[in-house]
């Protein structure tokens, strides 16, 4: 497999860990399961689209995005199943909505906060 596509790897990672599970063996069969994870490339983190929305956990969260790079999500419009996005300030303010499945969270989140003056 030169190329597997972001899918196939996700499968390969599942039916791998499944074959684990289900083998009554412990030791050899984990021996032999990182021989095949260092073969395999690693998993992709998950998109958005895996990922069921939480206002908690991603309001004013970052994302990397293919075309815009790092963004700051805003909300999802559960009617369409975009997320809200802003483009970071480093390119200049960008307001669009974009797919779930192009949004990977990078864990970092962002707080609003008032400052006196």
């Amino acid at each position: 497999m030169p190329n597997p596509t972001r899918q196939q790897i996700i499968d390969a990672h599942e039916a791998l860990d499944t074959l684990c599970r289900e083998t009554g063996v412990k030791t050899p069969v984990n021996a032999l399961k990182w021989i095949i994870l260092k073969a395999l490339p690693p998993k992709p983190t998950p998109t958005m689209a895996e990922v069921e929305w939480d206002d908690d956990k991603h309001y004013l969260a970052e994302a990397e995005h293919p075309e815009y790079g790092k963004v700051i999500m805003f909300g999802k419009n559960f009617f369409f199943g975009h997320i809200r996005i802003m483009r970071t300030k480093e390119k200049g303010a960008l307001w669009i909505f974009a797919e779930p499945g192009t949004l990977t969270p990078t864990g970092k989140r962002y707080t609003l906060t008032e400052v006196q003056e």
